[in-house]
């Protein structure tokens, strides 16, 4: 498989619409359709690349009928290693004429891209384009309308706060909506100046205090760009170029890193040296020569790597199922003390924030399911009264007459349970699973 970038894009300049149409049939890569563009990207069956068209579907947009390419953010990015990828082999491409390194900081945010296509910018992220929904709730027809230009994008946040309730998952972050208000507060040009985007993808890293994930940038928000792909020439520019153009627009551009040693081996053992201890994600690797990128590889710290694999245990799945495998904890504190017990290799000290937040969101819910509890026994009893008890009445008829006044209820299975004496917190958790359901049904029960 080819990884150099320059022989890559190179292919895709020549044979844009074969590589298109395999993207666009590959039923591994996951399309999404807003108007006449669509985005593709890699599906959870496809844990790595398996062929050379499967490393643009990093939220590569394009058309059909005919098929062109629209934009480009980054081609697939291998780790030092994958790929039988080695130093030397790395080292061998500065042995080419005018060929440079660069060390960029791998920056631990939310890739985003932003181009212009027919009179409007749009912005993407890897798997999420404007105007279309969630994956489960695509359209089978027609698109929705895609999001209006200019100032009229930038009033469409209302009250400009982020729709994320307490205790939600960053699943539900507004990510196109957060960069599209940061551009137009912080960097206008983006969606000012049509020269900017002239034939340009430009790849930013969205920060933000709500979508954490192993850094910890406290409550920085930014955009900082990384990238200029080239729509008509396919290529992405080299570092210098992308740092004059993020000074010329007043953009914030991701920074180089210096690490020392006379050999590449030696640079990268002091990068991680340096990187040992701390949070930070690690470096991309960026080989150039004087007129585009050539290669791309990521180097990242083991420490984060450690706490990249903490963090995917930190779940809310995981941190109720542990409540349910012990339930003598009863509380946050008697639960932070477990998880400091395991020690700071298996619980990282940061991650102890990540378990509070769905703590609390568990906590929230066992409150939401107490109250309909209540709710269910305080009905039960009116039901009880209108029927004049159940005392010297046949069960089954009363539970017949029962059954007539309670099903005019929304939710009547848990009236019924109520009546049985199953109504407790284990039987109503098995009734209402999650946090979304308790809160829709207390809505639809006029209890919030």
């Amino acid at each position: 498989m080819e990884l150099r970038l320059d022989r890559l894009l190179l292919q895709l300049r020549d044979n844009a619409a074969a590589i298109l149409e395999a993207i666009d049939r590959d039923p591994l890569l996951l399309k999404r359709q807003s108007g006449p563009l669509v985005l593709a990207n890699a599906s959870q069956a496809l844990y790595t690349p398996q062929h050379e068209h499967q490393l643009f579907a990093k939220g590569i947009v394009y058309r059909r009928d005919p098929y062109r390419i629209v934009s480009l953010p980054l081609v697939k990015i291998f780790n030092l290693g994958e790929r039988n990828v080695t130093v030397a082999d790395l080292a061998a491409l500065t042995d080419e004429p005018n060929v440079h390194l660069h060390f960029l900081r791998k920056i631990d945010g939310s890739l985003i891209q932003i181009f212009r296509h027919e009179g409007r910018v749009w912005f993407t992220t890897r798997g999420m384009i404007e105007g279309v929904g969630p994956w489960s709730s695509q359209p089978t027809g027609e698109p929705p309308a895609p999001l209006p230009l200019g100032g009229q994008a930038r009033r469409l946040s209302g009250t400009g706060k982020l729709p994320v309730p307490p205790h939600a998952d960053a699943s539900e972050f507004d990510y196109l909506g957060a960069a599209r208000r940061l551009a137009a507060e912080r960097y206008p040009c983006l969606l000012d100046d049509p020269e900017l985007l002239d034939g340009r993808t430009l790849s930013f890293e969205l920060i933000h205090p709500q979508t954490k994930k192993v850094t910890n940038y406290g409550k920085r928000t930014d955009l900082i760009l990384l990238s200029c792909f080239d729509v008509h020439c396919h290529r992405y520019a080299t570092y210098p170029e992308v740092v004059a153009l993020a000074e010329e627009h007043g953009l914030t551009v991701v920074d180089a890193l210096s690490p020392r040693g006379a050999t590449l081996a030696e640079q990268i053992a002091d990068l991680l040296a340096a990187l040992a201890g701390t949070d930070e994600e690690g470096s991309v690797l960026q080989f150039e020569n004087s007129q585009e990128v050539i290669y791309r590889a990521k180097v990242k710290s083991p420490d984060y790597l450690r706490r990249m694999r903490a963090m995917t245990e930190c779940t809310y799945e995981n941190l109720v199922a542990l409540i349910d495998d012990n339930p003598h904890l009863e509380s946050w504190q008697e639960v932070e003390a477990y998880l400091r017990s395991l020690g700071p290799e298996a619980m990282p000290e940061e991650m102890l924030d990540s378990y509070r937040s769905h703590y609390e969101r568990f906590a929230a819910y066992l409150a939401d399911c107490e109250r309909l509890c209540q709710w269910a026994m305080r009905t039960r009893e009116e039901i009880a009264r209108q029927l004049g008890g159940c005392q010297d009445q046949d069960a089954a008829a009363y539970r017949k007459r029962f059954a007539a006044l309670a099903t005019r209820y929304p939710h009547a299975t848990l009236l019924f349970a109520a009546l049985d004496g199953r109504l407790n917190r284990r039987s109503i958790r098995r009734l209402i699973r999650d946090p979304k359901q308790a809160r829709r049904i207390l809505s639809e029960l006029g209890l919030i």
